[in-house]
């Protein structure tokens, strides 16, 4: 069975949200035989969806040839939509000869007249080097462009950019504001980057209360990384205020659950983010169990590079050690960037039904750099 490209996947998700279809907004759908009456009299809107039902199956059976047709002779109708279908299928090879270079040419012609998931195409091919010479230049060009069209993958993608200086002078406050703009249209990796910074207080001012609730927002989806950030969070915060050994045993788990459910191999950082856990429950005999597989798993993780591996194995041995004086982990005091403005648009707090106020950070004598959040 041929698998839709993940561009076209996503695409499906923006038109349900945001994009007017053939059909009126609460109206009756066009049946299979007035779209193709329609169609067959050059309705441009009515190629385009015969072709996408043809192609996902939706509503008839499915011919990805015969909906490559339909969605071409609207795409040449410079519908928008249908030229950004056409170049996520050259791009994955469904129902033609993979083509990166072709994929491009069409996504370029949606993303000329505005099209902010054409955008954010074209700004992914200009990253990787994909069907066109790399220029992080010119993606980040692109990433603006959509973002400025609160494209939420955009936005997050620029603010990731920002953070880094990648295509862009750096300017960790900037994109706080872009990953808070993303993160409140729902979008749980810009939740997690939003939630690292408050954390870290960088780019943003210190504080643990927002980064908790953001954690605890994005581990609302079905992310696995998202709720073991947030067991994370809840079992080393430097606020012991906001500590909770039950809840992040609990969100351990449902990480480890949601891996192996979707059969994902156990990763080392989400083994010792449950040792943690333990260990902060007061459950120390399972929290070294746990590290020590942790420790085992990193063994045998032969992609990681000889330094990062040395430095993970030491952090991994100091909460050993930890454990077994019966002693859990909590993170270090990150230093504070005095000069980072606040996110006055920023309103999670509220929203969550937690009070407010920065929480002052509590020194701790022991703690290396942790490993998830």
């Amino acid at each position: 069975m041929t698998r839709l490209p993940f561009a076209l996947l996503t695409f499906l998700v923006f038109i349900g949200l945001n994009a007017p279809s053939i059909r009126a907004q609460g109206g009756p759908r066009f049946n299979v035989s007035e779209l193709e009456s329609l169609a067959k009299r050059g309705d441009a809107d009515a190629q385009f969806e015969l072709g996408l039902r043809q192609i996902t199956g939706e509503d008839m059976k499915k011919d990805e040839s015969a909906g490559l047709v339909w969605m071409e002779k609207a795409a040449n109708q410079k519908h928008l939509r249908a030229q950004f279908v056409m170049g996520s299928l050259y791009e994955d090879g469904v129902g033609v000869k993979k083509d990166e270079s072709k994929a491009v040419d069409w996504y370029r012609k949606s993303a000329d007249n505005g099209f902010a998931p054409a955008q954010f195409a074209v700004a992914m091919a200009f990253d990787l080097g994909r069907g066109i010479k790399q220029d992080p230049t010119k993606a980040t060009e692109w990433l603006q462009k959509a973002a400025d069209q609160n494209h939420a993958q955009s936005q997050t993608a620029l603010a990731a950019k920002l953070e880094r200086g990648v295509g862009v002078e750096k300017n960790v406050s900037k994109a706080a504001l872009y990953y808070l703009r993303a993160a409140q249209q729902d979008h749980v990796m810009a939740m997690g980057k939003l939630a690292n910074l408050y954390y870290t207080g960088n780019g943003v001012p210190l504080d643990y209360r927002r980064a908790g609730a953001w954690y605890q927002r994005a581990a609302k989806s079905d992310d696995p990384w998202s709720a073991n950030n947030l067991a994370w969070f809840l079992a080393t915060c430097p606020d012991e205020s906001l500590q909770n050994g039950e809840q992040a045993v609990q969100f351990a788990a449902r990480a480890l659950r949601i891996m192996d459910e979707s059969g994902e191999d156990q990763r080392y950082e989400m083994i010792d983010t449950k040792a943690a856990c333990f260990a902060r429950n007061g459950e120390f005999f399972e929290a070294i169990l746990w590290q020590k597989k942790s420790l085992s798993l990193l063994a045998e993780d032969k992609d990681i590079p000889a330094e990062e591996r040395k430095a993970l194995e030491a952090e991994f041995t100091g909460r050993l050690k930890l454990y077994q004086k019966e002693s859990p982990y909590s993170e270090p005091q990150p230093k504070i960037d005095s000069e980072s403005a606040p996110l006055p648009q920023d309103t999670i707090l509220q929203d969550e039904g937690i009070p407010g106020g920065n929480a002052k950070p509590k020194k701790k004598k022991n703690g290396s750099k942790g490993t998830v959040v």
